[in-house]
Order: structure tokens, then C-alpha cells, then sequence
């Protein structure tokens, strides 16, 4: 997936961060970092392809209408577009609980009702007041697929809480709260767009009679097995085995399917599926 970052409107953040803060000109690294973190997704910043991709390209509307030829030259299935809606942060105080002064706590109880005697717990109280920064990082994500155009929408509208240490009343600063808030944010936006994952054990089969049609089932297993898997490649050569066996060569078939199931179009999988099964030698294990 190429992931192309919105560059954040100065005016808006100087409101977050202070006039003429170096750090608003960081923040589309820090977005794409805090996306890369355990993604579904095989990330490429499209940022880093200058050479190829002219800015224009990168807006949303540059990006809806050049997604093919982005998605071929970066070898992407799909171009996930990140943009901002109005942040804000405010400060508060609310009690928050002391972890060690409740442990101690429960310790004490613990110790007199085995005991049976009265030990002392200290009168550290358990919850106290500490102060707390709310932080809206207000992301506006679209994913769009780069074949057939559909697209995902999710947008970040609730605050994330960041707490101080446990009775410091001072608001947390604003870096430490962006870095966590961001993290929040993407975890969310990738919740929401990524898929939802069910394991199942899908074949995908390299061998055929022919040796032409077996190279090229090869090459499309090696295409998703790879270091930057991609599975439009993959079924580009499992289209070129197909038309090399003339239709004739199932696991061709049952690869081109796997694909379509992988896309969602359930449909077209199902029926390359039982083309496939009404070939000579199919293997009915499918």
C-alpha cells in the first residue's frame, strides 16, 4: 500500500504547537511512522518518490485519478491518503490511581488477614488528583483500491487521554501527548480500514505439466512470498500461465481465484473455483 501524508495546514497547528514550530514540518514522517508501526499494510511512503510522482499527484484528487499508474509504478494494490481535519488539545486534573499506594494497600490487608493482626497500610491515599491533557489528532484517512477505485473512509473525532505521573498536577507537554495521540489515532484508522482476519489454510499451487505454465505459477507464489509482497503481481504472471495453458491449466485457475477472494470479489473467485475443479487432474482438495 503507498501511503501519501496531507502536509499539515500551518495555521491550524500553530495553534497546537506555537508559532512558527519546526516540528509541524516533521509531523508527515512522524504520521507515516506511527502508521508502519505492526501494520496489516506493506507500507511505501510515496513522499520518498519524487523522482517519479510530482506533488500534484499526491493530493487526494491526484491520487484518485492517477491510481493506476502510482499503484504500477510502486507496485501497490492499494494508495491509503492521510489528511487533517481541526485539532485541539485542553488541560484538566482528575484523580488517577496510585498504583504503588494501592498495592501497598492491598499487601497490608493481605498480611493482617493472614496474620490475623492489624498491620499498617499507610495513610498515602490511593487516588490522587494529576493532571491531564486531552489531545485530538484528528486524522482523515482514504484508502482507495488502485483496480477498481473503491473507497474506505475513516476519520479520527475522539481525544486521546494522557495522564501525568501519578499526583503531578502539571499538563502533560504537548510532544510526549502528540506522540501517544498518534498513535492512538492510527491504530484506529488501521482498525477501521484494515481487514478483519480469519486464518484459513488457501492453497497456492506451482506445479503444472507444462513447464512454461509451472516457471510462471512460480513466479507469481514468489511475487506474494517476497520481501515487498504484492499480490497484483502475482496474478499478473498467473494470468500470463492461464493464457499460456489456453484455460486449460486448474492451478492457474484456482491461483487466479485465491486473488479475487483476497479482493473481495467473492463472485469472480467462486467461479474461476469451479472452473478450475472441472479440469483434468484438478486437485479436489481445493
Amino acid at each position: 500500500v503507498g501511503l501519501a501524508v496531507e502536509a499539515p495546514k500551518k495555521s491550524l497547528w500553530e495553534a497546537i504547537f506555537g508559532e512558527g514550530s519546526s516540528f509541524i514540518d516533521q509531523m508527515p514522517s512522524k504520521v507515516f511512522e506511527a502508521f508502519d508501526k505492526e501494520s496489516y499494510y506493506k507500507l511505501t511512503d510515496l513522499s520518498k518518490r519524487a523522482d517519479a510522482i510530482n506533488e500534484a499527484s499526491l493530493s487526494l484528487t491526484g491520487i484518485t485519478k492517477n491510481r493506476a499508474k502510482i499503484g504500477n509504478l510502486i507496485g501497490a494494490e492499494a494508495i491509503l491518503y492521510i489528511g487533517y481535519q481541526k485539532p485541539y488539545t485542553e488541560c484538566s486534573t482528575e484523580n488517577k490511581i496510585d498504583a504503588v499506594a494501592a498495592g501497598l494497600k492491598v499487601a497490608g490487608f493481605a498480611a493482617s488477614m493472614a496474620t490475623g493482626k492489624d498491620v499498617n497500610t499507610g495513610n498515602e491515599p490511593v487516588s490522587k488528583p494529576t493532571g491531564v491533557r486531552m489531545m485530538l489528532i484528528p486524522l482523515d484517512a482514504t484508502l482507495i483500491k488502485v483496480e477498481t477505485g473503491e473507497v474506505k473512509k475513516a476519520v479520527v473525532s475522539s481525544p486521546a487521554k494522557i495522564f501525568n505521573s501519578v499526583g503531578n498536577l502539571e499538563c502533560p507537554s504537548i510532544l510526549d501527548s502528540f506522540g501517544q495521540g498518534l498513535d492512538e489515532a492510527a491504530a484506529y484508522i488501521k482498525g477501521r480500514l484494515s481487514p478483519i482476519v480469519k486464518t484459513e489454510r488457501i492453497k497456492v499451487f506451482v506445479k503444472d505439466e507444462d513447464e512454461e505454465v509451472k516457471e510462471l505459477l512460480q513466479e507469481g507464489y514468489e511475487e506474494i512470498v517476497g520481501e515487498t509482497p504484492s499480490f497484483k503481481k502475482a496474478k499478473e504472471a498467473w494470468e500470463k500461465a492461464d493464457k499460456k495453458a489456453k484455460g486449460q491449466s486448474w492451478g492457474a485457475k484456482a491461483n487466479l481465484a485465491t486473488y479475487y477472494f483476497s479482493t473481495g470479489d467473492f463472485e469472480k473467485s467462486i467461479k474461476l473455483y469451479e472452473e478450475a475443479m472441472k479440469l483434468k487432474d484438478a486437485d479436489k482438495s481445493l
